[in-house]
């Protein structure tokens, strides 16, 4: 029944101890033990290893035995002699338990990391998971393809990954959390407590083994995925701070071969060593990135910038010149050739970028429309966990491209766009409901600690909630 037997003991001391030890999944126990009986056993081990299934296993079916049983949680009461049926069924209707509650544990786990990357929650809501280690992975996504068909995607190959992280990381004490960036990007956060670090060594390896092989099997020729790892940290806070840090060094993909997993290691040597090349990424996928967002005067100008970049590029680097090549059959058209010297195919991003002149007006008016329709639905649930996955899928769109479309729009990104919404609405009842406590406001505004409303509110408007209130009226 793929289950492993970590041991045996021969009276309720042993019990207690190897419950302690192995914080197993399940153990069957008699009521007649040598020292400590089974019953007093389980409410002693139960407190050191809450995550365990109790099974009585008796033969005794005195009515005052099961009676205790049931006050003490146990999930089943099987009399001797079991018939192999009976013991079967038992353990699969535990096992079903026992993944039921990893699976709701799990999604626990991803509502709060994710509530905290987007400023709902501080570190201090977060203290179940203060002691564990952390690692992250950033999803970068390149495609010339339509919007919906990105989104499918990488929805379906988010999926896999998921099903596979399910499949390996099947502890209490090990979680993973699928999330969406402020900006749109995608992440993958692995936590795990101490005691499992070597493995969860094993269940990483695993893990980028899977990404890797599963990005291979999704390339084509118009849609590409790169992976950047983050190094292990203690803290939650510095894992988030690694994953900005591989969103600055993202645009390094476009220099680097394509579908790979890259460790901040990695990135941080051509960060630190190749200016020339980090500025040539940079521009790259700046210039792809307006392209993809009919912005023609940027990106012409990128296109300028890229070819004065390219001219002092030493013949040498010939690598440099055949990923960009990919990196733009893979995300405007398949019409470079990485043997043509660098002059041709910059005559032809100009010619593609002449093309955006004539669709440019409609799809300005269809985007506005778009984007119109995210603010009313913000103004309508400011106070909820909205985020940009929620919404781009609702629309059809990737979480980026509708990052990107927003910040052009509004001129600010869209998580403070919400933060201002919140603030401006957090004065209005500071105002009219002036008996309303502050934690009351807090929470109607969407915020789960008053700590961290207070502390927004003071950033954003230079003086504490009381203070706003206090100087209101006394006007």
């Amino acid at each position: 029944m793929h289950l492993d037997i970590v041991g045996e003991a021969s009276n309720g001391e042993e019990l207690i101890e190897m419950s302690q030890l192995h914080q197993p999944q399940l153990a069957f126990i008699d009521i007649r033990m040598p020292t400590i009986d089974g019953l007093e056993a389980i409410r002693v081990a139960k407190e050191l290893s809450p995550q365990t299934r109790w099974v009585i296993l008796s033969g005794s079916s005195d009515f005052k035995y099961a009676q205790e049983a049931i006050r003490l949680g146990v999930k089943n009461y099987l009399l001797k002699p079991v018939d192999p049926q009976s013991l079967s069924r038992c353990v699969e209707e535990i096992s079903e338990d026992y993944n039921h509650d990893l699976v709701k544990g799990n999604d626990e786990f991803e509502f709060l990391i994710s509530s905290f990357v987007w400023g709902n929650r501080t570190l201090q809501d977060l203290s179940g998971i203060q002691s564990y280690q952390f690692s992250g992975i950033l999803i970068c996504i390149d495609s010339s393809l339509s919007e919906s068909l990105k989104l499918q995607l990488i929805q379906t190959w988010l999926k896999e990954i998921q099903t596979h992280m399910k499949r390996t990381m099947n502890h209490k004490d090990i979680r993973y959390a699928k999330i969406t960036l402020r900006n749109g990007d995608y992440a993958i956060i692995t936590a795990w407590s101490p005691s499992h670090h070597a493995i969860m060594l094993s269940i990483r390896s695993e893990l980028v083994h899977f990404i890797k092989s599963k990005m291979i099997e999704y390339k084509t020729d118009y849609f590409s995925l790169t992976a950047l790892q983050s190094d292990i940290s203690n803290d939650l806070e510095t894992c988030i701070h690694q994953i900005s840090s591989l969103q600055y060094s993202s645009p390094l993909r476009t220099v680097l071969p394509h579908s790979g997993v890259w460790s901040r290691k990695d990135l941080a040597f051509y960060q630190n060593n190749d200016q020339p090349i980090v500025e040539i990424s940079r521009t790259a996928e700046k210039a792809v990135r307006f392209y993809q967002s009919n912005e023609y005067l940027f990106y012409k100008k990128e296109i300028d910038t890229l070819e004065r970049q390219l001219a002092s590029l030493p013949l040498h680097q010939i690598k440099t010149i055949h990923a960009l090549c990919e990196y733009f059959n893979t995300t405007i058209k398949r019409a470079f050739d990485p043997n043509c010297h660098s002059k041709i195919w910059i005559e032809k991003l100009r010619e593609f970028g002449e093309k955006l002149l004539p669709t440019s007006a409609n799809k300005d008016l269809a985007n506005q429309d778009l984007i119109n329709q995210v603010i009313r639905h913000i103004e309508q649930h400011y106070m909820d966990d909205i985020s940009i996955n929620q919404l781009a899928t609702q629309f059809n769109i990737t979480p980026n491209y509708l990052s990107t479309l927003f910040s052009k729009r509004c001129g600010v990104t869209f998580s403070r766009y919400i933060t201002q919404i919140r603030m401006h609405k957090a004065k209005e009842i500071l105002i009219e409901k002036t008996t309303m406590k502050i934690q009351e406001i807090a929470n109607q505004l969407g915020y789960y600690s008053s700590s961290h409303f207070i502390k927004t509110f003071s950033e954003f408007h230079g003086s504490s909630p009381s203070q706003f209130r206090e100087q209101h009226l006394d006007k």
